[in-house]
């Protein structure tokens, strides 16, 4: 009996640890699959953000049609992608903003990601094709501040919304809310949010100001190339179509106004703007309408998203036809 138990306790135990190598190579599986994982995740939100933007692209066009039947006008008060000095900016009471005319150097805004600012110039526009614009309803237009469109901190020219000065406004690339970059701005020290005024084409002013004609034009290269008549005729307009590019913002007419969201029977407009989400977090992320100047009065021929992406473009895109 005695040895037995002797036997039994000094039995040595069958029980292993790891290895340091065996703990290294089950380290290095987890990380590939965590890996995998993060890399799946991350191209599930980009395909959600192609997905949904290809039903907001549609929404926004059929909206932007019944706007048009109802109102008999193309939304008012849109983004016009440019950055621009004012001069002599009244400030709206009613509006809680600024409008004026622009002079001097009128420029792309500097937070259009890459691939949508290179789809589009800076192009004056003829008298008529201005006229065809404020035919069609739009005679407010929406600009930033060139001295809010850099990385300098910055005193901006316009009023903020209440009227007082907006001092010290921040770099574009650290703004704190891309779709208010054409709003008005904050009023007070450092408030890095909307740095917009409108451009009223109505004013007297207007005609006396060059550079209130220059608007980004669809396709910088020269219109009678035929890759510029292809890049108009793929989103459905004429070869020798002038598309300007028009952003659907929260000031713009086709969004109702906090007054005026009572409903009924013939209301059209939005509660928000729609936006986009597969854009960097400093970037403009407003759909884009583009209007054929060339018509009298302009007319809408379709909506793309803020990399410039058309209907049938973004669907590829989202169902993986097109990488």
């Amino acid at each position: 009996m005695k040895s037995s138990i002797i036997k039994r306790t000094n039995k040595k135990s069958t029980k292993r640890n790891f290895s340091l190598l065996e703990l290294l190579v089950v380290v290095g599986i987890m990380a590939l699959i965590g890996g995998s994982m993060i890399a799946a995740y991350d191209g599930l939100i980009a395909q959600a953000a192609k997905s949904t933007a290809t039903n907001s692209i549609a929404s926004l066009q059929n909206s932007i049609r019944s706007y048009n039947v109802t109102e008999k006008a193309l939304p008012n008060n849109v983004e016009s992608l440019l950055a621009a000095t004012p001069t002599a900016p009244a400030h709206d009471a009613a509006l809680l903003d600024s409008t004026a005319v622009v002079v001097g150097d009128v420029e792309a805004a500097g937070h259009l990601g890459s691939k949508l600012a290179g789809k589009f110039g800076v192009s004056a526009l003829t008298e008529d094709q201005l006229d065809a614009l404020k035919n069609a309803g739009i005679d407010s237009v929406r600009y930033l501040d060139l001295l809010g469109n850099d990385e300098t901190v910055a005193d901006l020219t316009i009023a903020a919304a209440d009227g007082a000065a907006a001092t010290q406004v921040g770099a574009l690339s650290e703004i704190s809310i891309p779709q208010h970059a054409f709003e008005a701005p904050r009023p007070g020290d450092g408030r890095n949010r909307g740095r917009g005024f409108a451009l009223d084409m109505s004013d007297a002013g207007f005609a006396a100001s060059a550079s209130g004609a220059e608007f980004m034009v669809w396709s910088s290269q020269d219109p009678a190339a035929p890759v510029a008549k292809y890049d108009n005729v793929k989103v459905g307009a004429s070869p020798t179509a002038v598309l300007v590019g028009l952003g659907i913002g929260n000031a713009s007419s086709l969004v109702s106004a906090d007054d005026d969201k009572s409903g009924g029977v013939g209301n059209v407009r939005l509660d928000n703007a729609p936006f986009y989400g597969d854009v960097a977090k400093n970037e403009y992320n407003h759909y884009i309408m583009l209007v054929d100047v060339a018509q009298d009065p302009a007319k809408m021929i379709c909506i793309v998203d803020p990399r410039g992406d058309f209907l049938d473009e973004e669907f590829a895109e989202s169902t993986g036809q097109k990488q």
